[in-house]
């Protein structure tokens, strides 16, 4: 189990939050492990059930002496209006049962809200980690454009593919690779273009080509490359090399 969701478990902070002692700051944090983890939604659960219960435990049988002198006072009652104590403790319990109701529905209310906040944060989070890809993306692109070093390398296609032409820039100092697609011929909607490097005598994939014409895309890095080459795959890529397919190849220096 997770060391932060045993701590949480074994503390005393799910029962603070039930009765409302938890400072905002404890709240945005038990309510993001309610919703994320099942093990903490589970407990949570737990602890309200058992809320209800010692809520419900306060209701007690009256005593036998009670009792008696309750049945003997309505024998010699000889009013047939319903005596007062019955009227009060009928609006006693049907206050009683709306406010457990209204509890129970706030509750559920509430994880619902919590489950929609904790989607929104997510999804920020998401965006964050995209747009930190991106700035990653434009400052390898500056790193290999800039650095006197880089080696580029021209890709064009033979008599399969005469419109093929990709170049690709390799910076052996910061160890990036990247590939810019100038043009890819169409091909059918089951095909794919797919550039391999050469190491060792075994092709190793770099990955699908995207049609993405004008604009650098990263590449894995790969060190002792002899050559680049692009074939033509089934559609989402094939993990050996068709090459019979090939279609473009150049021998790095």
């Amino acid at each position: 189990m997770n060391h932060d969701i045993k701590t949480m478990l074994e503390s005393d902070l799910l029962e603070r939050y039930l009765i409302g002692s938890t400072s905002s700051k404890e709240n945005y944090k038990i309510e993001e492990y309610i919703a994320r983890y099942p093990e903490v939604k589970q407990k949570y659960t737990e602890l309200q059930e058992d809320l209800e219960s010692y809520t419900m435990s306060f209701s007690r049988p009256a005593p036998d002496q009670v009792k008696k002198n309750v049945m003997k006072t309505i024998r010699k009652e000889k009013k047939r209006s319903t005596p007062w104590y019955y009227n009060a403790a009928a609006v006693i319990a049907v206050i009683f049962c709306t406010s457990t109701i209204l509890l129970l529905y706030q509750n559920k209310q509430l994880l619902y809200k919590n489950g929609l906040v904790n989607e929104e944060i997510a999804a920020l989070k998401s965006d964050i980690l995209n747009t930190n890809s991106k700035l990653d993306d434009v400052k390898n692109q500056f790193l290999i454009l800039n650095n006197p070093k880089t080696q580029k390398y021209i890709l064009k296609g033979n008599r399969r593919a005469k419109n093929l032409k990709t170049v690709a820039y390799i910076d052996p100092v910061e160890k990036l690779s990247m590939v810019n697609i100038v043009s890819l011929p169409e091909l059918p909607k089951e095909q794919v273009f797919q550039m391999w490097a050469e190491i060792d005598g075994k092709m190793v994939s770099l990955g699908v080509l995207e049609n993405a014409q004008n604009k650098l895309l990263s590449i894995p890095f790969k060190e002792g490359a002899k050559s680049y080459n692009i074939t033509i795959e089934p559609k989402g890529g094939n993990i050996n090399a068709t090459e019979e397919n090939m279609v473009a190849s150049i021998y790095l220096r």
